[in-house]
């Protein structure tokens, strides 16, 4: 019987350290609103995340390298509104492999549109990450299989 009582409370506790566990990693939201009647949520808070329906005009970018491979890669955060555009305000560069590869994908972050968040049946805007990765592989002649490099 003890046994029984003992098992039943580690399976309670463990799954109350699990709910604990996952709440910390919903972190509060570290961009500043700059609405604040409209609060900002993270994709761990709402109940449908926010998801890219289009995706805006092809980034203005000329690769400089004279490698054989080359990967460019940025990762972006930004507040998408209840209309589903970004809020250009927020945009903030999470990482980028290329200086000139990260400021072009920023300069197209605008043309990009989203389906809202949605918390119950409000829509709300929410923190979402946006990535993008170009890899450019050059082939010395025209009948060469070029290899897919690996970004």
């Amino acid at each position: 019987m003890q046994w029984c009582l003992l098992s039943i409370l580690l399976v309670c506790t463990s799954a109350s350290l699990r709910a604990q566990s996952s709440k910390r990693r919903c972190l509060d939201t570290p961009i500043d609103s700059t609405n604040p009647s409209s609060p900002v949520y993270r994709e761990c808070h709402v109940e449908r995340k926010a998801k890219v329906r289009s995706v805006g005009p092809r980034p203005q970018f000329t690769p400089n390298t004279v490698g054989p491979t080359s990967c460019y890669r940025a990762t972006f955060e930004f507040v998408v509104d209840t209309t589903g555009k970004p809020e250009l305000a927020t945009a903030r560069r999470v990482s980028s492999s290329d200086q000139s590869y990260a400021d072009a994908i920023e300069a197209s972050l605008g043309g990009l549109f989203y389906e809202p968040a949605r918390l119950g049946a409000s829509l709300v805007r929410q923190v979402v990450r946006y990535g993008s990765r170009l890899a450019i592989t050059r082939t010395p002649s025209a009948t060469a299989t070029p290899r897919r490099p690996i970004c």
